[in-house]
């Protein structure tokens, strides 16, 4: 254990115990936010007059020397006593022991998982936004595209393949969304709680907030420690991340199956068997989805972890924060992934040919009889279900049975026009054009959904820009404050 907390109430540690509870190898995510918490609150101690400009000066240099190299963390229990030790050899003891003045281990380690955090999540949030995009930029080239929707795994009716993508496309902009209203959260600073309830210091807890980029503080300061909601809920966002990131991988596994060929993944994205040489494994998409479970059951985890704990910091939440660092870490890569493949992914240009297919018409052809033929649905559902299991015992399709087959299923009901529409909508290209309702795979809706997606992707760009500028004012601000020392 680091020798500046050996010698007064405790003998030493065992060296086995201080690496068994060490969070070192963890904390060097955290080791740069670490550094600028400690600069932002020797100011504030200064801003305080409970240091020192003269002291401070050595204090700040020292940190200063830290941002470009890296922190020595040998035989130390975590990042926050390297620095500190850091700190001590290079201004004295005396000078030196005046950095944790007002502060505590527990508020300094939630402030700089919290400023890493929304560091890492606008990262993610902008390669989601650029997923976003191109789901949008390929969705616009196929609003024209016949492809199956399912349900049940069983083809169900048509769309496009532009109406499937922009499907996908709008759970990853709520997902966007979602990281961006937790950012809210967590751009909140816990510095000057303390260990739990502050200090008889009077430091300007706003002041040090805003050097480091925070919107505001966590005002209560047993909460401000004694809480990771943030974490959770970070962790929660990217399991939902997660969930439709591996759906879309599974999706693609599918379609691209010898057996539907619906599209082709390319080349540079498979690999082939040891032993089947006519074997094309999309290998890459089996391994999205199985480290999105990792992110899933990391949000288990860390709930599980937090479950009854008592309140007040517990020793506990270090084992959560490696868990976010993972999830973060694995949604980027697998994003990236994911998104240049999709953009190169082959689609069967002659789906709509299909004759198995036409089947999916069923439902529109029930339509048809029940509006033009006035028909009750419930009639007109039986009706054409007879009209499917006609057609498949004599081997055809229901574009291929006759007027006198139809007749004879319909009666009354069918008229001039409902024939007309019937042979329309067994048309997959044109049935696009039969639906009529707000966010259906109707070509028209297709590009109005698009464009307007665009805009609030644009949105969520612009939004990012300026948290990002804001915390680099803050840096900035933070330095300068550090240079009139």
């Amino acid at each position: 254990m680091s020798s500046i907390l050996r010698g007064g109430r405790l003998a030493a540690t065992r060296e086995d115990v201080v690496d068994f509870i060490s969070s070192v190898r963890d904390d060097r995510r955290i080791a740069l936010s670490t550094i600028f918490v400690n600069e932002a609150h020797v100011i504030g101690l200064v801003k305080a007059k409970a240091v020192n400009r003269r002291d401070a000066r050595r204090i700040l240099n020292a940190l200063r020397e830290l941002e470009t190299r890296e922190v020595p963390i040998d035989g130390v229990e975590d990042i926050h006593v390297a620095i500190e030790e850091y700190v001590t050899r290079r201004a004295g003891r005396k000078i030196g022991g005046q950095l944790h003045l007002g502060k505590s281990r527990n508020d300094q380690v939630a402030t700089a998982i919290r400023m890493t955090l929304r560091d890492d999540l606008l990262k993610l949030s902008d390669l989601l936004i650029s997923f976003e995009l191109a789901i949008l930029g390929l969705a616009r080239k196929h609003v024209h595209s016949v492809f199956p929707g399912y349900t049940h795994l069983q083809p169900a009716q048509p769309i496009s393949f532009a109406h499937y993508l922009l499907a996908n496309g709008d759970s990853i902009l709520r997902d966007n969304e979602r990281l961006m209203e937790t950012l809210t959260r967590i751009n909140k600073s816990p510095m000057g709680s303390g260990a739990l309830a502050g200090t008889s210091v009077n430091l300007d807890r706003a002041f040090v907030a805003r050097l480091l980029g925070f919107d505001g503080i966590l005002e209560v300061s047993l909460d401000a420690v004694g809480t990771r909601d943030f974490v959770l809920e970070a962790l929660s966002v990217c399991a939902l991340i997660a969930l439709d990131i591996s759906r879309m991988a599974q999706d693609l596994i599918f379609y691209s199956s010898a057996d539907v060929g619906l599209l082709t993944v390319p080349d540079e994205f498979t690999s082939t068997s040891s032993i089947m040489p006519q074997k094309k494994n999309p290998d890459p998409l089996e391994v999205i989805r199985a480290r999105c479970t990792k992110v899933m059951s990391n949000f288990n985890s860390a709930v599980v972890t937090m479950h009854a704990l008592p309140s007040g910091y517990n020793l506990d939440f270090q084992e959560i924060t490696s868990l976010v660092w993972h999830s973060v870490d694995t949604l980027v890569s697998c994003a990236r992934i994911l998104v240049e493949l999709l953009l190169r992914v082959g689609l069967n240009n002659a789906i709509a040919e299909r004759q198995h297919l036409q089947w999916t018409a069923a439902a529109e052809i029930a339509n048809i009889l029940a509006r033009e033929g006035k028909m009750p649905f419930r009639k007109a559902h039986h009706v054409v279900g007879i009209a499917v299991r006609k057609a498949l015992e004599k081997g055809r399709t229901l574009a291929e049975l006759t007027s006198p087959d139809w007749e004879a299923i319909v009666g009354k009901a069918l008229t001039k026009k409902s024939s007309t529409l019937i042979i329309r909508a067994l048309d997959l290209q044109q049935h696009l054009y039969l639906y009529r309702t707000r966010g259906s795979p109707n070509p028209n809706e297709m590009k109005r959904i698009i464009t307007e997606r665009r805009h609030r992707s644009k949105a969520l760009q612009r939004d990012n820009a300026r948290m990002l500028a804001r915390s680099n004012r803050a840096l900035r601000e933070l330095h300068a404050w550090s240079k009139r020392i």
